[in-house]
């Protein structure tokens, strides 16, 4: 309760001081950003740093005068928090905090550190630097206390800090937490180094020619109780970087949901994670290190998926083989489409040859109940039993973010609720709709906590039943079999040194299914094909009984859906079970996809035959090699 009133109390903060708006922007405030006190308080000295704690072949490093540390990995790679090379962006810790006219963006650097004002203390478990932040040396207009904790627990390096213990002054609103942001900086690139951030399905930033660029990402994606469009969403909160031999996989475990993955190439090549306020919330980042030839994407990828998998976010199980692969089928339930039209519209794919087929039912469950207006009671039943009869999935859309669902707890009576009444339709399994895609708050409860009870009530859901999830936020996947429309394109712009990569598909592949973007969806068919291949995704398209719905209409699309159908059961079947184990680019249009049970899938997105290692694959197609 006491959580809860807390949360609340500073919801209403936010909104005093923002005008009753949802969410806070620079627009109209003055920023004061912090003034430098020299590059010294910003610039690692290696000779500076003592060993602090050791956790087996794991160190602490500590430099007490800038109140700044450095991990020890296995090699003697060591990775300092503030860069090596002299520059007056380094730092511990950032934040941005407002009284309503003035907007302060802080450094521990130059707004603790150089003050007086940070002090380490090591223990057996931990190392903890209390900063106290302000505006000024003496006579401060504020002064915020604010405590980094940094722990070696079994191999991984972890950073936080606890926000229920920042003291603010009255009148004081944070609005930002950036940890670490400056970690690992990189100042001068070689010829591999690269970041990968979960854009879409991944992005892998190219160190040696990305030039001044900054990229945004908010983890989870839009706010529907926000106006602001979200360009840049990402489905899960990771990260990683390589530099030389070595490299880290970074993963948001404390504050995901109000998370924010950021990278910064140029001068200082940088990534890590930025937390918004107001919350009560332990934010905490957690850093896993690997050297040499394993220092890949796709060993980041897999550190990050046994992270999560660690943390219980993701499941322990491993998908089962099966002898073929289903096209996915989404259908939105109108007067064109109601349940004996769609049952029609699945017997004629039938006919046409698709054996394998997972039906996703949009709006036919409102407000969690199922809408009479599709049609009779027996009507649903024959479509439900014709599904079962084919061994066809069936995924009725459920929306987590009705109008009357406002809070975690009107949430969970209404999930209850409904598998409660829903029971003696005897659906196998439903499809998490909006909650999949984007993450609500409230003026009762924060995202963060909204995100724990949609992750509650995903298990609820799927006890005993298949779950499919619609775009696939991580809070979601604990228990699902599919992911429906798990991104296979970057929000960015793709150029020669930002490339979409699997990097998301590599951390999910073999613990849950995906489709890729509908293919009727697409402005290049042929091209967004071929992505689904080389990312293991299975096709799917959104279908229509409405000839007027020419984007959609079953009859334009039958002929390619099995075309699909017949390429993706002849190469990927055998593949479902099956982990992605590395992905890289072989030369230009050229791509590798390769596998744990020794299959390799290569992509030719050119329309030029290309030749490689003795093989030849022809333009716009694909080889299997076993």
């Amino acid at each position: 309760m006491k959580r809860i009133i807390s949360i609340i109390l500073c919801v209403a903060l936010v909104l005093s001081f923002a005008g009753c708006s949802s969410h806070f922007t620079e627009e109209g405030l003055k920023v004061v950003a912090a003034t430098a006190m020299g590059a010294g308080f910003h610039t690692a000295i290696p000779e500076d740093y003592s060993t602090a704690m050791k956790s087996g072949l794991y160190e602490l490093l500590i430099d007490e005068k800038n109140s700044a540390i450095a991990a020890k990995d296995t090699t003697g790679k060591i990775w300092y928090a503030l860069p090596t090379s002299e520059n007056s962006k380094g730092s511990m810790l950032n934040l941005e905090v407002t009284d309503g006219s003035k907007w302060y963006k802080l450094n521990s650097q130059d707004n603790a550190v150089a003050f007086g004002n940070a002090k380490c203390v090591a223990s057996d478990s931990a190392i903890s630097i209390e900063y106290t932040f302000s505006d000024k040396a003496t006579n401060p207009t504020f002064s915020i206390p604010v405590t980094l904790t940094l722990k070696l627990v079994d191999g991984v390096f972890v950073a936080s800090v606890d926000a229920s213990k920042i003291g603010v002054n009255s009148g004081w609103t944070i609005i930002n937490v950036e940890i670490l942001p400056t970690f690992g900086a990189v100042s001068s690139p070689e010829g591999e180094d690269f970041i990968v951030i979960p854009d879409g399905p991944g992005a892998m930033i190219d160190l040696s020619g990305a030039g001044e660029t900054s990229y945004v990402l908010d983890t989870y994606g839009s706010d529907p109780l926000k106006t602001e469009d979200n360009l840049h969403p990402a489905v899960i909160g990771a990260f990683g970087l390589k530099a030389g031999s070595s490299a880290f996989a970074g993963i948001v475990t404390g504050g995901d949901a109000i998370s924010k993955i950021k990278a910064e190439t140029g001068a200082l090549n940088t990534v890590g994670a930025s937390f918004s306020y107001p919350t009560n919330e332990n934010l905490s980042l957690s850093y896993k290190f690997i050297s040499g030839s394993a220092a890949t994407c796709s060993t980041l990828a897999s550190m990050c998926r046994e992270q999560l998998t660690r943390d219980g976010m993701l499941s322990t199980r491993i998908i089962s083989a099966e002898d073929s692969l289903p096209v996915n089928i989404t259908v939105n339930a109108d007067k064109d489409n109601k349940f004996e039209n769609t049952e029609d519209l699945i017997s004629i794919l039938k006919a046409k040859g698709i054996n394998d087929i997972n039906l996703r039912y949009d709006n036919i469950i409102k407000s969690y109940k199922v809408q009479s207006k599709m049609g009779k009671s027996e009507e649903l039943e024959s479509l439900r039993a014709y599904l079962s009869s084919q061994g066809f999935g069936f995924y009725p859309t459920v929306n987590f973010f009705d109008s009357n669902v406002a809070t975690t707890n009107k949430l969970a009576s209404n999930v209850v609720s409904f598998m409660k009444n829903a029971k003696k339709l005897g659906f196998e399994g439903y499809c998490i709709g909006d909650a999949g895609s984007e993450l609500s708050s409230s003026s009762s409860t924060g995202r963060q906590e909204f995100a724990e009870g949609i992750f509650s009530q995903s298990i609820t859901l799927s006890t005993n039943k298949n779950l499919m999830v619609d775009h696939g936020n991580l809070y979601t996947l604990k228990n699902a079999n599919i992911v429906s429309g798990l991104p296979i394109f970057t929000s960015y712009e793709e150029n020669d040194h930002y490339e979409a990569t699997p990097f998301v598909q590599m951390i999910l592949r073999g613990v849950v299914e995906y489709t890729g973007t509908y293919l009727n969806n697409v402005e290049d068919y042929d091209q967004a094909l071929l992505r689904c291949l080389e990312y293991g995704a299975m096709p799917s398209y959104m279908l229509s009984l409405n000839e007027k719905d020419e984007k959609y209409y079953y009859e334009n699309w039958s002929a390619k859906a099995l075309n699909a159908y017949e390429l993706f059961d002849k190469s990927m079947a055998d593949l479902r079970s099956a982990r992605m184990t590395d992905h890289k680019k072989i030369q230009k249009g050229l791509y590798l996809t390769e596998y744990n049970n020794e299959t390799y899938i290569y992509v030719n997105f050119t329309g030029d035959t290309q030749h490689y290692n003795g093989l030849t694959i022809g333009p716009l197609t694909y080889l299997r090699v076993n």
